[in-house]
């Protein structure tokens, strides 16, 4: 897999686990409305700190969460035991190119939230098809940025250049990742996807790119739409990877996050930095299910 500070030991996962937001219940109705058959068992690689695995925990008899990171696994555990989920749910610390510890065909249901773009994707889409039953499902899905509504395309410049652009942190995403991220999953994913899946379903909702998007705001059951400080926002950033492996590389350099949202301060034109702002997010996912 590409390389990323989340799987430095000394990553701050309890940080990210804070401020990393959850996903929308209406997603997961969505995804289980296109599953088909049993619930029994389900995967959740990339799972992190658990965001999605214990959304559904409810809707499976066993749930495994699969992640490269003990650092995220540690505030993982710790979630799970504080839920009191310990024999419904388990943990495996290792890389999604690496499913060899379930079996074959066994699982219904594999998920992951806003991982895939860390993994070798031909492995991975291998690996899934591999563990799922005939006809299971797979689903995953992206946010990819915030769109400041009340503010208009500055604020996106803004965020494009420190999240994205090469000169700032986008610098650690690979051509793959960015390929992903940009384009809603892109065409090599689609085209992997359709060698080992069928029934792929794709939805893509951006507030300001309306010509890829494939649903309104009405209709999108991965709507994002809420209100954020600046504040809250850097403490976002400070959760990424890019951010980490940023600060690491430049240690005497100023702290991005300040300056990246000072610049956002400057274009929102805020008195200051917990003055609430409007946010919609750019989000997409995929549905499908294992060809026989």
């Amino acid at each position: 897999m590409p390389k990323t500070s989340y799987l430095d030991k000394n990553f701050e996962s309890s940080h990210y686990n804070d401020v990393r937001p959850s996903y929308p219940l209406s997603l997961v109705n969505e995804i289980m409305k296109f599953h088909e058959g049993p619930c029994k068992s389900l995967v959740d690689i990339g799972c992190g700190t658990g965001k999605a695995t214990f959304l559904f925990e409810p809707y499976f008899e066993e749930v495994t969460g699969v992640d490269p990171s003990s650092a995220m696994l540690f505030i993982a555990e710790k979630v799970k035991n504080e839920l009191k989920l310990s024999n419904k749910i388990k943990f495996i610390n290792s890389a999604a190119e690496d499913l060899s510890s379930i079996q074959p065909e066994t699982v219904d249901m594999v998920i992951s939230a806003e991982a895939i773009h860390w993994c070798n994707l031909e492995q991975l889409f291998h690996q899934v098809s591999s563990i799922l039953r005939s006809d299971g499902t797979f689903a995953f899905w992206f946010y990819i940025q915030p769109e400041f509504v009340d503010v208009g395309p500055e604020a996106l410049d803004v965020y494009y250049k420190y999240g994205w652009s090469k000169n700032y942190m986008g610098r650690y995403l690979d051509d793959n990742q960015r390929e992903v991220l940009l384009n809603y999953g892109g065409k090599k994913l689609r085209s992997l996807l359709s060698d080992q899946f069928k029934d792929i379903e794709v939805t893509i909702y951006s507030p300001s790119d309306t010509k890829a998007s494939t649903v309104s705001a009405e209709k999108n059951q991965f709507l994002w739409q809420t209100t954020i400080t600046l504040n809250q926002f850097k403490e976002f950033v400070k959760s990424w990877s890019l951010y980490s492996s940023w600060t690491k590389d430049n240690p005497h350099e100023p702290d991005i996050a300040d300056t990246f949202v000072n610049e956002l301060k400057e274009v929102c034109h805020c008195e200051n930095l917990d003055v609430p702002l409007k946010v919609e997010w750019s989000t997409f996912y995929y549905l499908c299910r294992k060809r026989e």
